[in-house]
């Protein structure tokens, strides 16, 4: 079974600057987060991962983040992830410091982490084979980066019952 998660998703040019790059690997012919046709499937960060994301970490969740919101994210560069024939490519990225020490008391609170070291990323792309990877990065190299992520909403999701809920959504500027 799927991992319950909580998420940062993004503000729409931000989020709409990831899928362009899903999309630019995608018409390359290589795998992306384009050919995930999933109601989860949008840009995001993990915050914590796990079979169970009891009540008490998404309510301590959403008390420490949404006062974080809208939260701006460094993109860093690339990342890989994976040993075998197939990797996964990453934006790698740094929240502030309010950011990683909210999340880091929030993964505090969930005994069973999937990952239990955290590294801040979001996907571009997974299951790359090994021999697609320079076509893949000279993709995302003549696609535009984005400097920065603005993350404007906390989400957490529970497979079991297909639900995405708002947990946090930063507030409008007055």
């Amino acid at each position: 079974m799927p991992d319950q998660a909580l998420e940062l998703s993004f503000e729409p040019s931000s989020a709409g600057a990831v899928v362009a790059q899903w999309e630019a690997l995608r018409a390359a012919g290589i795998p992306s987060q384009a050919d995930h046709r999933s109601m989860t499937n949008a840009p995001h960060l993990t915050l914590v991962a796990a079979v169970e994301v009891e009540a008490a970490a998404v309510s301590t969740a959403r008390e420490a983040i949404a006062p974080l919101l809208p939260a701006r994210i460094e993109v860093r560069g690339l990342v890989l992830f994976g040993q075998g024939p197939r990797v996964t490519i990453a934006h790698l990225v740094e929240p502030d410091a309010s950011l990683a020490a909210a999340t880091a008391r929030i993964r505090a609170l969930v005994p069973a982490v999937r990952h239990p070291v955290w590294t801040p990323h979001v996907t571009l792309a997974r299951r790359v084979p090994r021999r697609l990877l320079a076509e893949a990065l000279e993709v995302l190299q003549s696609t535009e980066t984005p400097r920065e992520l603005i993350a404007d909403r906390l989400r957490w999701w529970d497979p079991a019952q297909e639900l995405i809920e708002d947990v946090a959504v930063a507030r409008p500027h007055s």
